[in-house]
């Protein structure tokens, strides 16, 4: 077969068609690529193109498939709803702090018509946008750009606080729905803006709704309703994928059920069950230990275990990435062992 394309190969894969070899992504990598070069968030994003040079250098240096559009930062929009971010330290992620003290009094005062106002008003969240038009211009109809930001029930947990929020859940339902109907549209609005800035793959991550978390009777009840309904909400969008932490293989069946086109798995679910539930309906992306031999086990142990995960995918619809998003301190040449094994071992 000939070489494709990266979109060539991504689209092939989506349509459960043959291609010239299993696609190779990152679930975001901003954390590596900042650490790398040696920079803050807060540096990263107060480049002149927000970092995007440093994004495209890398990933063209990978091989990657699908570039994110904004990297390193899924729940860094809640800041413009009084979540506190954490910009400052090299290796880190940006995580967000809760933004609701009293959420019986602060839930109900919480205005839908404002949110992309309050969102373009914000620094960060306008860097943001700023990084994925600058992607796209330097990507351009090479590859697809892909959104990883917070699913509307993950953000709901960061707004109230993860215990507080599953607390809310179990003492007030009405208040906690409202909470993520209002979250549902954040979400929403983020993925239009990232639409109209080049991005392609709308990439909801939802670790809040993981099976370590929550039980598969409370994900279908309260986190699956709200990524349907976000779903549906964004029409502009080509490609719909999800990703949840941690040991969420019973998500695989709901996911599919809802028209989520590829969903990235943890490390602890099984792939060859989670391929069979997807029955070619629904890709698998993943699903490497990113805290096993990617960070800090041999380059051989990477390439071995990359190289497993294609013959166990055995030519069906699949695409090579680790679990998570990657440890900053992951070893370059451990990323470079599973785009080989991409090159190296042929689909089915």
């Amino acid at each position: 077969m000939n070489a494709m394309t990266p979109k060539e190969r991504i689209d092939a894969v989506l349509a459960g068609k043959p291609a010239d070899r299993v696609p190779f992504c990152f679930v975001d990598g901003g954390a590596w690529i900042a650490k790398t070069e040696k920079m803050t968030y807060r540096m990263l994003y107060g480049t002149e193109d927000a970092g995007a040079g440093k994004i495209v250098k890398w990933t063209d240096h990978f091989g990657v498939d699908i570039v994110s559009a904004v990297s390193g930062v899924f729940t860094a929009p809640l800041n413009a709803f009084g979540c506190p971010i954490h910009i400052d330290e090299i290796g880190q992620p940006v995580n967000a702090g809760k933004a609701l003290s009293d959420p019986e009094s602060e839930i109900p005062l919480l205005d839908k018509s404002t949110i992309r106002e309050r969102l373009l008003s914000n620094e960060f969240f306008r860097d943001m946008l700023r990084q994925c038009k600058n992607v796209k211009k330097l990507v351009g109809d090479r590859k697809y750009l892909l959104g990883d930001i917070a699913a509307p029930f993950t953000m709901a947990a960061v707004m109230a606080g993860t215990q507080d929020f599953i607390m809310l859940m179990m003492d007030d339902e009405e208040l906690a729905q409202q909470l993520i109907d209002f979250t549902t549209n954040v979400s929403a609005e983020v993925f239009r803006l990232l639409h109209e800035n080049g991005c392609d793959i709308a990439f909801p991550a939802d670790p809040v709704a993981s099976g370590n978390l929550i039980s598969q009777g409370m994900y279908e009840e309260w986190a699956l309703p709200a990524l349907k309904k976000l779903k549906d909400m964004l029409p502009e969008y080509r490609y719909f994928f999800s990703h949840i932490c941690g040991a969420s293989g019973a998500r695989v069946s709901s996911l599919r059920g809802i028209g989520v086109r590829a969903f990235s798995c943890d490390y602890a679910v099984d792939l060859d069950a989670a391929l069979q539930t997807a029955g070619g309906e629904m890709v698998l992306f993943g699903n490497l230990n990113p805290a096993g031999a990617l960070l800090s086990g041999s380059a051989d142990a990477v390439y071995a275990e990359a190289c497993e995960r294609i013959r166990i995918a055995a030519g069906r619809p699949y695409i090579l990435a680790p679990g998570c998003d990657m440890g900053a301190d992951t070893p370059l040449e451990n990323i470079e062992m599973m785009a080989k094994a991409c090159r190296d071992v042929l689909p089915g």
